[in-house]
């Protein structure tokens, strides 16, 4: 019988089949990581250190993947997703429009660009983001939510009022929201927010 030759790995190609796993593997570590992190996040309070550790495990996770990996649209939204909650906006917003590009029907993309824009003060841009998510992925009551949240931002009482109406009309569990959402602050005390977030007995 004639010997099989070994294969034999150069050190480089020993190194990098030892400390890169599959995409698969590493989209779900660097999901893992940013789950548990958001667990520990408290509203719009800054993150706490555990919790800025387990995201920037989550990129160092994604840091592995090829260039090409990286693009794709499952890892370019947890990237965005875990520099958006680590308070990286500007740099989290490539990431979120490729994800949002690729899969316009995943809505987180969408919500993180939102998210991202109005704390960069960027509110038409977040307006635009939402719409645009919005015409992707139409009937969803958060979008129509945050939009009258950044219309009430933006001083548009009437689109504000529209888009809330339209939350409410969809899931009336937003209505509850609004006692305690201070973007609603300047619109409050006007009759129309009043009737719109009134409970008919």
């Amino acid at each position: 019988m004639i010997p099989t030759p070994e294969f034999q790995l150069s050190p480089a190609d020993e190194h990098s089949q030892r400390l890169v796993p599959p995409a698969g593997v590493v989209l779900r570590r660097a999901s893992g990581y940013l789950e548990l992190g958001e667990l520990l996040l408290e509203g719009e309070a800054p993150a706490p250190p555990t919790a800025c550790r387990l995201f920037a495990r989550a990129l160092a996770e994604l840091n592995q993947l090829d260039a090409a990996a990286r693009r794709d649209a499952a890892a370019s939204l947890l990237e965005g997703e875990a520099l958006r909650a680590l308070g990286q906006w500007e740099a989290a917003l490539p990431p979120l429009t490729r994800a949002a590009e690729a899969k316009p029907g995943r809505i987180e993309a969408w919500m993180g660009l939102g998210w991202c824009f109005k704390r960069l003060d960027r509110l038409d841009a977040a307006i635009d983001a939402l719409l645009r998510g919005l015409a992707a992925f139409p009937g969803q009551p958060i979008l129509h939510y945050n939009l009258a949240c950044y219309h009430s931002l933006a001083g548009n009482v009437p689109a504000a009022i529209e888009h809330l109406t339209r939350a409410i009309a969809i899931d009336d569990r937003f209505r509850d929201l609004t006692g305690s959402e201070s973007d609603f602050d300047a619109i409050r005390g006007d009759p129309r927010f009043v009737a719109a977030t009134s409970v008919t007995v």
